[in-house]
This record gives structure tokens, C-alpha cells and sequence, in this order.
């Protein structure tokens, strides 16, 4: 399972780094990064690989033979690159993107887009409650069949095709930033409403308080 490993205890998430970020995150945001690879080939087919982003947002899984054999062509070349996927496309209806997309290409060493032979394995890290991965190739946005591990916040699928995957949620789903923070504020002020009702109560001489 392509989990982030949890060794002695959990290990808090590292902020997420967003390519259009929400705008009260926007000053400590920090530039998604992208990531390159390399699967080599010979005439039989690719071995298996794994290309990741340097930030470890993103990655895609190659298992073996997925790449097919091009004649002299010894490796093919992995791009990955963070994109905002609103700016691709918007999402499908009842849907609502939760964090940033990603492209993926590959291509044959000097000659051409790859082959796939097998399905790959897009994963992604999502920052808040995603629960489904989307795949954009051109057309039309479609929703894989999806893998969620929650503590490590990340989707996975299988994907017969490359394209720009990225993670989504229902338009119920999950809480936001936005309401935990209006909850937080409701309370101090439920707080503070209940200290101004006691010095307002009667006290037990059968006096009144002082207002």
C-alpha cells in the first residue's frame, strides 16, 4: 500500500503545499514542487518504478512491464508538475477539488509519448477531507475507483491512462478551516456570554448583584 510509513508513534503532517492556496494560508504557503524519473526498458518491456515529487505530494507507481518495449529506446522519462485544477477544468458536479492537481507525462527517450501496457498508480496527498481521485485527460473528468488512508491523508488508484490527477470531495463532505475556526470563536463567545450571566444571577443572601 503506498502509506506513508509510521515508525515510533505518528509523525505530525508537514503544511501543504498549495499552487493556489485559500487566501488565509496564503502567506506562509509555500511553492508545490514537481518531480522527474527515469524507467528503464529493454526489449521485453519496463521494470517497475516509482516517481515522486520532491515534496512527496505526488507520485505515480510503474509496476513492471506496465511501459511497452520501443525499438533501441532504453528508458523513458517521467514528468510531474503540481497545476491549480480549476484552472484544467471545473470539477464534476456535487464535487469540490481538495488541493492541488497534478500532470502527469512520460515519454520515451526522443521519441514520443509512452506506451502503457498496464495500469499505473497515481497518489496523492490531500489537506483536508478528500475522498476521491479525479483523472483529467483531455475531455472530460472522471472518478477513479478509490483507495483513502486517512492518517497519512492520501488517495491512490489504478489508472489505464496518464493525464492530471487530483484529489476531491463531495460538496457536504468534511468541515473546513473556515467552520473549525467559527466554531472555536462561537464557544469563546458562548463563554463569555455565560461569565456575564453569573454576575448578573441573584447571589444566595437573596440580594440582587451589582450590574
Amino acid at each position: 500500500m503506498p502509506a506513508r510509513l509510521l515508525y515510533e508513534g505518528e509523525v505530525p503532517l508537514a503544511p501543504y503545499h498549495w499552487v493556489h492556496p485559500p487566501a488565509a494560508l496564503a502567506r506562509d504557503n509555500q511553492t508545490p514542487s514537481g518531480g522527474t524519473g527515469e524507467i528503464g526498458l529493454n526489449t521485453e518491456g519496463s521494470g517497475s518504478a516509482s516517481i515522486l515529487t520532491d515534496d512527496a505530494q505526488a507520485g505515480i507507481i510503474f509496476p513492471h512491464d506496465a511501459v511497452a518495449p520501443r525499438r533501441a529506446v532504453t528508458s523513458a522519462i517521467v514528468r510531474i508538475t503540481p497545476v491549480d485544477p480549476a484552472a484544467v477544468a471545473p470539477p464534476p458536479k456535487d464535487l469540490v477539488f481538495d488541493g492541488n492537481g497534478y500532470r502527469v507525462e512520460a515519454s520515451y527517450k526522443s521519441d514520443g509519448p509512452i506506451s502503457l501496457r498496464r495500469a499505473v498508480t497515481p497518489v496523492l496527498r490531500y489537506p483536508r477531507h478528500a475522498t476521491v481521485l479525479l483523472r483529467w485527460n483531455g475531455g472530460t473528468w472522471t472518478v477513479l475507483d478509490t483507495k483513502r488512508v486517512e492518517a497519512a491523508q492520501q488517495l491512490f488508484a489504478a489508472s489505464d491512462r496518464l493525464g492530471v490527477f487530483a484529489a476531491a470531495r463531495t460538496t457536504g463532505g468534511g468541515t473546513s478551516w473556515v467552520v473549525y475556526a467559527a466554531a472555536g470563536a462561537a464557544v469563546l463567545l458562548a463563554a463569555a456570554l455565560a461569565a456575564m450571566m453569573l454576575r448578573r444571577r441573584p447571589s444566595d443572601a437573596g440580594g440582587t448583584a451589582a450590574v
